[in-house]
């Protein structure tokens, strides 16, 4: 129960005559300072008791979120920045041998790509009518198919494992003869897992027919197969889009060396 200094003072007025006989009650002022002081002296130790509680429920949350061990907090790195990997490596450059000229194609523009199953397009600018490009994957039994403008204006490429994904114009004779004027040019790849289904598309579509080396529908069938656009088509809808890193580097001589 609490009282108000008002109550106090009405308290002591009534009972402040003390019968005869008995010591003389204490003075009333006296009392009420005393009072005062017992006040304050039990509102700071309240106040007290609340900073400690408080220092002492950080102190526990700090704990917690460290493990439980009382030691100070520090900044940590995110959780993925270790986890972080390069992807394949392109080289520098690009051999590049025409008989008993041979001579290297430096790295003129290149992608990175985190996916397989759909085609992708890569665009770029030649300097040169030597343009080569090269594929690079994380897994190298990959299947990689290109394709690009040749000289007569069709389209042609490659198609085979991604470890021996090479290709493109290696001199003025198999380059269009506007290479070099009908700017950007562009090149299509796919990149399918290793495990996609390709002799089972391939077999379907257009029977993954034998021809010269190739025994059955074997990977030189497959492969061949793969320069179809209908068997491309229904590879990219059975596979889906599913993680893959992988890239393509464009290779080319300076624009001073046409």
């Amino acid at each position: 129960m609490r009282h108000t200094e008002s109550d106090l003072r009405k308290f002591l007025t009534e009972h402040g005559q003390e019968p005869a006989g008995r010591e003389p009650s204490a003075h009333l002022g006296a009392i009420v300072r005393r009072g005062r002081r017992i006040r304050r002296t039990r509102q700071a130790l309240t106040a007290a008791a609340a900073v400690a509680f408080a220092v002492t429920a950080v102190g526990l949350m700090n704990g917690l979120l460290i493990g439980g061990q009382p030691q100070a907090t520090v900044a940590q790195l995110p959780v993925h920045s270790a986890e972080i990997k390069p992807g394949p490596k392109l080289p520098d450059r690009f051999p590049v041998v025409l008989g008993a000229e041979k001579f290297d194609l430096n790295l003129l523009h290149s992608q990175r790509f985190a996916t397989v199953g759909t085609a992708q397009t890569v665009t770029f600018t030649p300097t040169s009518f030597f343009t080569g490009y090269k594929v690079v994957c994380d897994d190298p039994r990959a299947w990689v198919v290109t394709e690009l403008r040749l000289k007569s204006g069709e389209p042609g490429g490659t198609a085979g494992r991604c470890g021996g994904s090479v290709g493109g114009h290696h001199d003025r004779l198999s380059a269009p003869s506007d290479w070099l004027k009908k700017r950007p040019q562009s090149l299509l790849v796919w990149v399918f897992p290793a495990d996609a289904p390709v002799r089972e598309v391939a077999e379907a579509v257009t029977g993954c027919r034998p021809r010269m080396k190739s025994k059955g529908c074997d990977e030189n069938a497959q492969s061949r197969a793969l320069g179809d656009p209908e068997v491309r088509r229904r590879l990219s809808a059975m596979v889906g889009e599913q993680p893959g890193r992988w890239a393509v580097g464009i290779y080319d001589r300076p624009a001073t060396a046409k």
